[in-house]
C-alpha cells in the first residue's frame, strides 16, 4: 500500500508539457549533420549505421567491439558532438558539449591495459537489457596519475568505468571525485565518496545526473540499513527517495568493497524536482547548520524552534533571502506550536510529515535529536513536504558508547524517540518539538493511529521481502576480475575479506536486523495505539501566578541542590478544581512575552533561559539558567558556570496548562534566580 502525497506537478513535468514539438526536427537534422562527420574523420575503422527512423530517438548508442566482447556506450543526443582521436592515436574520444570522454580502447597494442578495437557499431535502438537492479555491479575509478582522495572539499580529475553486467548498459565517462560524509569520512577507514560526472549520465538505469553518491556503509556490517530505509520510504510516500544500486568498487586498480550507490539530494529534474527559481530545498542538520559551520552563508537558526537549516536551495542565497525564506518558515513552525490543524494543513503535506516521523521512529534514528539529515522542501505555489530520505546507519538501536571503533546494533527493540506521549516527548531522547508539537491536536493524532494501522504488518514484510532481494544480490556467487586474477566468490564474501570486522558476520547481523524490524513493528504498533488522544478545549482561562524565590552558588554551576516545588493541593486551588488529573495537565516554559517557548532541557518539562527569559538553546544561545524535570511538581534547577557572574538575578516563567472539561485553564509560576558566591568562568 502507498500512501500518496500532495497531487503536484513537478516542475519538469510542467517543462514537458510547455515542450515545442519543433524541437524533435531540429534534434534530427543535428543528428544526420553529426553521423556525415563521423564519415569523414574516422576512416579507419568499419562503421555500421543503422538506418534513420522517422521517429528521432532520445538515446543514440555506441558499441565498441573486441573479439567477442563488446561494450555498450550509451550517449544523450543533446550531448553528442562527434567521435574522434586524441592526438597520439591512443584513445578514442567523445567529445561532449561541456568536456571530452574518453573511451578506454587504443588502436594499436603498446598500452597493456587497453584492448584492440575490431569495429565500432552505432544503432538507433538501444540492446535489450534484463535490468536486474539487485545485482552486484562493478566500477573502476582511476584517478590522474592515481592521486589519492583526501580532501571532502577538492575534486580529484579521475576516470569511471561502470560495468552494467548484462543488466544495464556500460558507462565510462571522464567526472570528478572527492570524500563525503561527516563521522563516516572522518573515523572510518573505509571512506565514502561523492562523484561528478563532467557530462550527465544514467547510472545503471537510473536517470541521469552529474552527481551520485558512493556510500561505504561501513559502520553497517548487513548494507541493509540504508536499503530497507529507502524501499520503505518510497513505499510510505516520502518523494524524491533514492533508488538502490550496489557495485563492488576498485579504486586505482585496488579493490575497495561493496558501496551503495545513491543520488546525490540536490534540486534538479531528476532529482528533487521543483522550481529552480522559486523552489526551496532545506537540510535541517546540526553539521551543516551554523552551530557547526558557522562560516557557511547559507544557514539560519529557525525563529521558533532553533533547528538548525542549511538551504540546500537556493545555493547561494542573499542575507535578504535568507530572513525571506526563515520568516516565511516561522510561520510553519507558529501552526506546529500551536498545534492548529487547520493552518498546518494549509502549509504542510501532512502525510509526509506523519511518514517521517513513523519512519524516525521505527527505526530508531536518534539523530533526529540532533537533528541530522532530515530534508524538506517547497516547490513553487506548494506546501512545505518532508523529504527525501536519507541517512539511517545510525538507527537500529547503534551503540554509540563505541561509535568510533564498534557495530553494534539490535540490542533492544523497546527504546522509543517518542514514548508513549510524544507531545509531552518521554521518550528515551529528546528530538526538537517540530515533530511532537502536533501531537496536542485530537486530528493529528487520529490520523497518525489510522495511517500506522493502514499499513498494517505489510510495512515490515512487503518491504523486508524487497530488501531480501538486494541481500541475495550481495550473496549470488559471481565472476570479476582483478589484478589478482579471476575471482569466483560472492561480493559479500569479498567486502568481509576486504574489510573484516571482528566479533561481527554480515549473514549473523542481518538475521539480527530482520529479527528486530520484526519486533519492532509489534512494540510500535502497541505503542502508537496507546498515544492518548488530545481533548480539544473551546475557551482558556488565567487563572493566576505562584512566585518562587531560590538562590544558587555560581561556584557549583550545573549541579546544584536547589528544588522548586508546587504541591498538588496548592495547584488545584489556583485552578479551581476539586482533584487534579496528571494526564490533562502540561507544563510549558513561556518566553518573556508570554508566548511559549520551547523545552531546551534534557527533561520531559523545563527549559534553558537566557539573560532575558526567554527560553534558548544550550548548544547555541547565550544560557544563563535552566529548570528542568521529569516530575510535573519537582523541578531541578542550575545556572550556567560560564555565562552567570555573581549578583546576577533572573526572572523566568513556567505554565501549567489544565484541561478542565472543554476549557484550558493555565497558571504560571515565576521564578526569581539571584546568584550569589564567588566563581564565574574563571573558576571553572
Amino acid at each position: 500500500m502507498n500512501f500518496p502525497l500532495s497531487n503536484y506537478m513537478s516542475a519538469s513535468k510542467r517543462k514537458k508539457r510547455q515542450r515545442d514539438t519543433k524541437s524533435t526536427n531540429r534534434k534530427y537534422i543535428g543528428l544526420m549533420k553529426k553521423r556525415n562527420t563521423l564519415f569523414s574523420i574516422i576512416l579507419t575503422f568499419t562503421f555500421i549505421m543503422t538506418s534513420q527512423t522517422s521517429k528521432a530517438q532520445d538515446w543514440f548508442q555506441m558499441h565498441v567491439n573486441y573479439g567477442n566482447h563488446t561494450w555498450a556506450f550509451p550517449y544523450a543526443i543533446k550531448d553528442f558532438s562527434y567521435f574522434d582521436f586524441d592526438t597520439d592515436d591512443s584513445l578514442l574520444g567523445h567529445l561532449a558539449v561541456d568536456s571530452t570522454v574518453t573511451v578506454p580502447f587504443t588502436t594499436n597494442s603498446t598500452e597493456s591495459w587497453a584492448a584492440n578495437i575490431d569495429s565500432i557499431t552505432f544503432s538507433d535502438d538501444l540492446t535489450s537489457w534484463n535490468k536486474n537492479k539487485y545485482k552486484v555491479f562493478a566500477i573502476n575509478i582511476t584517478t590522474t596519475d592515481g592521486v589519492e582522495i583526501t580532501s571532502k572539499e577538492e575534486y580529484v580529475p579521475c576516470y569511471v568505468s561502470i560495468d552494467g553486467m548484462g543488466e544495464y548498459p556500460d558507462n565510462s565517462r571522464s567526472a570528478r571525485i572527492r570524500g563525503r560524509g561527516n563521522s563516516t569520512w572522518k573515523w572510518y577507514d573505509k571512506k565514502p565518496y561523492r562523484i561528478k560526472f563532467n557530462v550527465s549520465s544514467k547510472v545503471l538505469g537510473v536517470a541521469k545526473n552529474k552527481d551520485w553518491v558512493l556510500l561505504a556503509n561501513y559502520r553497517d556490517v548487513t548494507d541493509m540499513m540504508n536499503v530497507f530505509a529507502f524501499v520503505t520510504s518510497k513505499w510510505m510516500g516520502l518523494p524524491f527517495t533514492s533508488p538502490v544500486r550496489f557495485a563492488e568498487v576498485f579504486l586505482n586498480g585496488k579493490y575497495n568493497g561493496i558501496y551503495q550507490i545513491a543520488e546525490q539530494v540536490e534540486v534538479g529534474g531528476n532529482r528533487v524536482d521543483i522550481d529552480e527559481d522559486e523552489g526551496l530545498l532545506f537540510a535541517i542538520d546540526l553539521d551543516d547548520g551554523p552551530g557547526l559551520s558557522p562560516d557557511e552563508t547559507n544557514n539560519f537558526y529557525s525563529e521558533v524552534y532553533s533547528l538548525p537549516i542549511a538551504m540546500k536551495w537556493p545555493k547561494n542565497p542573499s542575507e535578504e533571502k535568507l530572513e525571506e525564506i526563515k520568516s516565511d518558515l516561522a510561520v510553519l513552525e507558529r501552526a506546529i506550536q500551536n498545534h492548529d490543524y487547520d493552518a498546518l494543513d494549509s502549509l504542510m503535506d501532512i502525510p509526509s510529515y506523519i511518514a517521517m516521523d513513523q519512519i524516525q521512529e521505527y527505526l530508531y534514528n536518534v539523530e533526529l535529536a540532533a537533528p541530522r539529515s532530515v530534508f524538506m522542501f517547497k516547490d513553487k505555489g506548494g506546501k512545505y513536504t518532508m523529504g527525501p530520505s536519507w541517512d539511517w546507519d545510525a538507527g537500529y538501536d547503534f551503540s554509540w558508547s563505541d561509535m568510533y571503533t564498534g557495530h553494534t546494533f539490535f540490542k533492544s527493540y523497546k527504546e522509543t524517540l517518542f514514548g508513549n506521549n510524544p507531545y509531552k516527548q518521554n521518550g528515551d531522547y529528546k528530538v526538537p518539538g517540530f515533530f511532537t508539537d502536533m501531537f496536542a491536536s485530537q486530528r493529528f493524532v487520529e490520523e497518525y493511529k489510522a495511517r500506522w494501522n493502514e499499513m498494517g504488518d505489510s510495512l515490515f514484510l512487503r518491504n523486508w521481502e524487497e530488501t531480501q532481494k538486494y541481500i541475495d544480490g550481495l550473496n549470488e556467487t559471481q565472476v570479476i576480475e582483478g589484478s589478482g586474477g579471476t575471482a569466483t566468490t560472492s561480493p559479500q564474501q569479498r567486502e568481509t575479506e576486504r574489510w573484516p570486522i571482528s566479533g561481527k558476520d554480515a549473514s549473523t547481523e542481518t538475521q539480527k536486523m530482520k529479527t528486530w524490524l520484526k519486533n519492532r513493528y509489534d512494540y510500535i504498533t502497541e505503542l502508537i495505539n496507546s498515544y492518548p488522544i488530545p481533548v480539544e478545549t473551546n475557551d482558556t482561562l488565567f487563572m493566576g501566578t505562584i512566585s518562587r524565590d531560590i538562590e544558587m552558588d555560581i561556584a557549583k554551576g550545573y549541579s546544584q541542590n536547589v528544588n522548586i516545588e508546587v504541591s498538588k493541593d496548592e495547584l488545584a486551588t489556583l485552578l479551581q478544581v476539586d482533584e487534579i488529573t496528571d494526564s490533562q495537565l502540561d507544563l510549558v516554559p513561556l518566553n518573556a512575552d508570554g508566548s511559549v517557548g520551547n523545552n531546551t532541557a534534557a527533561g520531559t518539562y523545563g527549559a534553558w533561559f537566557d539573560e532575558d527569559g526567554n527560553t534558548a538553546d544550550y548548544n547555541y544561545g547565550d544560557v544563563h539558567v535552566y529548570i528542568e524535570s521529569n516530575d510535573l511538581y519537582t523541578w531541578n534547577c542550575g545556572c550556567h558556570p560560564y555565562n552567570c557572574e555573581s549578583d546576577d538575578e533572573h526572572t523566568v516563567t513556567m505554565q501549567y496548562r489544565y484541561v478542565d472539561g472543554k476549557t484550558l485553564k493555565t497558571a504560571n509560576v515565576v521564578v526569581n534566580f539571584s546568584i550569589t558566591g564567588e566563581g564565574g568562568w574563571w573558576w571553572w
